[in-house]
């Protein structure tokens, strides 16, 4: 038989120091391939278009400020006596929340007591008031009453000085022709031809004219008497009508003290009647429609103290739904930074991611983002707060996919939001970012604004 020839095998051959140190050849091929893009991506990148944005961090607020969480307040010092409500209720409006009692159980007896006695002093005052309007009817009545019979003796006067005064002027003409026919007599009793009338007929006309004289005289007596009957009556008049008038004032004086006294009452009324109400306001309703958030005080059966105005519990107030025509019901609230004020506007478009929602978000490319939603700017405010941010209220776009529902966006969720600005290419945003340049925007309008500068005398 034949052996057969057994063949050893060959021993592999040393590699040698430039072969152990070559890289294997797809990590050759794969670092030229990043060495390719690497080359190409700054070219790449100068067709590429990037959607600037200013960022802005927040929550969702509800739009209307009567619908953000308010606080029950305490309107009386007192105890807390039962809770009609859990924390997380949801109540409507007028539901009973709470009951309270006083202190003092007898302080609304002695507000009532109190509020009696001023309602007894109130009916006084007035009651003067009026005493004092019918004497001063009385006073006018007497007055005028008084003056007329005064102006009717004043007209008697009058009248009597009328016929005193036509008295006067016959008794003048008796006088007047009494007198020349005495000197015709005498003159011709002695004349020196002889007495040419008898001495009689002189004896009757010296006692005529002396009788015409003598009612000359009675005459004008009466008429100063009357003349001081008229003037006596015109001072009568005077006399009281500033009688009746000083007495008139001075009871429209303690009128005006009586006035003022049923107003100084009527002010004790109005405050007694106030801690009445708070006193009687030991039941707290709801406000609104809404969820109690927190209970705050924990005073029930007989604990801590409360005050007036002291926060007694949470209430967290249904939102509006957003309708057609009406201011918009939950809105985002963020803050950005000083810088960007310039760059966000009235009207901007936004894209809001908010917690809870998963998302995935490309800033740069907003239409390939997902699970963020669309708003607008709504209000960017006047001035910054106490840390140089200033706020912004984004609403829903209604060109975009709708919010979620108030049920599930609450107030309070956190949200982060992008203005969206203007389209630039990728690698000047890049050169931008490297560089900490800020975003450009071209204003609004063309038209140069008149910068502020000293003020011009005229």
């Amino acid at each position: 038989m034949a052996v057969a020839q057994i063949r050893r095998p060959r021993s592999p051959r040393p590699l040698t120091a430039e072969e152990l140190t070559r890289s294997p050849r797809w990590a050759r091929r794969l670092s030229q391939i990043l060495l390719a893009v690497l080359l190409l991506l700054p070219f790449a990148l100068l067709t590429v278009s990037w959607t600037q944005s200013v960022h802005g961090v927040g929550r969702a607020i509800a739009f209307n400020p009567t619908q953000r969480p308010q606080f029950i307040v305490s309107p009386i010092e007192g105890r807390i006596k039962k809770w009609f409500v859990v924390e997380g209720d949801r109540v409507k409006a007028g539901q009973r929340i709470l009951e309270m009692v006083d202190n003092d159980p007898n302080l609304e007896q002695r507000l009532l007591d109190e509020e009696r006695a001023i309602l007894d002093r109130l009916s006084a005052a007035e009651n003067r008031v009026r005493e004092i309007d019918a004497r001063i009817r009385n006073l006018e009545d007497s007055r005028r009453l008084a003056i007329t019979l005064q102006q009717n003796l004043l007209f008697q006067a009058q009248t009597r000085i009328q016929e005193a005064e036509q008295a006067l002027l016959e008794a003048q003409a008796v006088y007047d022709a009494a007198e020349p026919n005495y000197r015709r007599q005498k003159e011709l009793f002695e004349s020196p031809k002889g007495s040419l009338t008898s001495e009689r007929d002189l004896e009757v006309a010296r006692q005529t004219l002396e009788t015409a004289r003598a009612k000359l005289k009675q005459a004008q007596a009466r008429v100063e008497l009357a003349k001081a009957g008229e003037q006596f009556a015109k001072d009568s008049i005077d006399r009281i009508d500033a009688d009746t008038s000083a007495m008139i004032n001075a009871e429209r004086a303690a009128r005006q003290a009586a006035e003022a006294e049923v107003a100084t009452v009527r002010r004790d009324k109005a405050q007694i009647e106030v801690r009445i109400a708070r006193q009687r306001a030991q039941y707290i309703d709801a406000p609104v429609d809404g969820t109690v958030f927190r209970l705050l005080a924990n005073a029930e059966q007989g604990g801590i103290l409360v005050r007036p105005g002291e926060r007694l519990a949470v209430l967290v107030p249904d939102v509006t739904v957003l309708t057609e025509g009406e201011h918009p019901g939950i809105v985002a609230e963020l803050f950005i930074d000083g810088n960007d004020l310039p760059l966000v506007r009235k009207g901007d478009r936004v894209r809001l991611q908010f917690e809870g929602w998963p998302a995935v978000q490309f800033v740069g490319w907003p239409s390939v983002a997902r699970g963020t939603f669309g708003g607008k700017v709504y209000l960017v405010d006047p001035t910054s707060d106490d840390k140089g941010r200033f706020r912004i209220l984004v609403e829903p776009d209604p060109d975009d996919e709708p919010w979620p529902n108030e049920e599930y966006l609450r107030q309070g969720v956190r949200a982060q939001g992008w203005v969206l600005l203007q389209q630039v290419s990728a690698g000047y945003e890049l050169w931008r970012q490297l560089n900490g340049f800020p975003p450009i925007r071209e204003p609004a309008d063309k038209v140069a604004t008149k910068p502020l500068g000293p003020i011009q005398r005229k």
